[in-house]
């Protein structure tokens, strides 16, 4: 197993070697999901980690039987159900594919041992969850602030690739507004 990909996501990381690579690679494999498939249900205990070599994943948790998205998870970045993996109880949230894609699976148990064999793993393991706090904190602020208008022109301005690999339905359910809404909305836009 190469796992170049996942040796590039842990090289932008301050005091990487080649030792802290050679570590992790027991613990590594490789799952494929296939669109419309889930890497984590809501339900159940989360034990891993996840890396995305190819694909698309969305995390989304119901409120009243309507599901919500919460976050679209790409290519060279990690994905897990953060709170269940921590606490080792039942994930209020799903991870669907959305497209097939190629995961590198970590196991959190392989990551506490890792913790303890080099502070290399501790910093992955405090700045990836510094990195998801801002990015949750910076979603929260996009839904709370903006109109729907705003977020959508956001979208485009910031990550337009997923007007080309999100379903509406779902972009619609991240925005937290209807499908029609979005229809509208997209309507309006390209107008101007």
């Amino acid at each position: 197993m190469k796992m170049e990909a996942f040796n590039n996501y842990i090289k932008q990381f301050p005091h990487y070697t080649p030792k802290v690579f050679e570590l992790v690679l027991p613990f590594l494999s490789v799952k494929t999901i296939e669109a419309g498939d889930f890497l984590l249900q809501q339900g159940k205990i989360c034990r891993n980690i996840a890396f995305i070599e190819e694909g698309l994943l969305r995390l989304y948790y119901l409120i009243d039987g309507k599901e919500v998205t919460n976050c679209f998870c790409k290519e060279n970045t990690i994905t897990t159900s953060y709170i269940s993996l921590i606490t080792q109880k039942e994930s209020e949230i799903t991870i669907q594919a959305i497209e097939d894609t190629k995961l590198i699976i970590l196991p959190y148990s392989a990551l506490l041992n890792l913790y303890e064999k080099d502070l290399f793993w501790q910093q992955v393991g405090r700045l990836a969850a510094e990195t998801e706090f801002i990015t949750t904190e910076g979603h929260n602020r996009f839904l709370r602030d903006l109109s729907a208008t705003e977020k959508y022109k956001q979208i485009i301005e910031n990550e337009n690739d997923l007007l080309q690999r999100v379903p509406l339905n779902y972009l619609a359910t991240y925005l937290q507004i209807a499908p029609e809404t979005l229809s509208r909305i997209r309507k309006k836009i390209a107008r101007i």
